[in-house]
């Protein structure tokens, strides 16, 4: 019997670490997928202040959970911090972009997260917050996918909202500050998956590319 219950925790610890490493392998085929879509002539175009933004506050997600004891949770939010950095350095070194005041306030919404973060050291505020932040980021990609959704991946964009699934079974410590940000990714990285698969199906195709942005 104290045999059984043993094999169960060990188990039951060993799956956690599994599936931490399972979501790292599909960010790494996500952003695989992205960079080279990215990178390639004629390929998409990300919007980078909605990348650069989710690589502020994905950085702050990282840390609160990080303080609040996630574990393998938390291995596929610092992959992702660093990916969003590279993906907005990326997008914004091989296209001019112009834009607008709201996408200024959600980057300095995003920065904000980060100082709250290492000025308060409450990691549940600053997930909230940065949670926050984040889905702000994405009203700019939304709205260029909405008008042009050939310039961005929903392919990518399903996975990375696949991705944080498996982080979610990997958490050691389940708390506001470690599964709010990745459960709202869950959500909102699939809802724009679908809207991108939904207008490529009213929208004639094009070249990925839009008046807003040049190479």
């Amino acid at each position: 019997m104290i045999s059984n219950h043993l094999n169960t925790v060990m188990n039951a610890i060993s799956a956690k670490p599994t599936m931490g490493a399972f979501s790292i392998a599909i960010g790494v085929v996500a952003y695989a997928i992205y960079l080279w879509q990215t990178a390639r002539k004629g390929g998409i175009q990300p919007h980078p202040l909605s990348w650069l933004l989710w690589g502020f506050v994905t950085a702050v997600a990282t840390l609160a959970q990080w303080a609040k004891g996630a574990g393998p949770g938390y291995w596929v939010t610092a992959f992702t911090t660093v990916a969003c950095f590279i993906i907005g350095a990326l997008t914004l070194t091989k296209h001019k972009h112009q834009f607008s005041r709201f996408d200024w306030i959600a980057v300095v919404v995003g920065i904000l997260a980060v100082f709250f973060f290492a000025l308060a050291r409450n990691p549940t505020a600053a997930a909230v917050l940065a949670t926050i932040a984040d889905v702000l980021g994405y009203y700019s990609t939304v709205k260029k996918g909405w008008h042009y959704p050939y310039a961005d991946s929903p392919i990518s964009f399903a996975l990375n909202s696949a991705k944080f699934i498996p982080a979610i079974l990997a958490l050691e410590a389940y708390s506001l500050a470690t599964w709010l940000y990745p459960s709202t990714l869950v959500i909102v990285n699939g809802g724009v998956a679908i809207m991108l698969f939904a207008r490529r199906r009213t929208v004639s195709e094009s070249p990925a590319s839009d008046p807003e942005c040049a190479s």
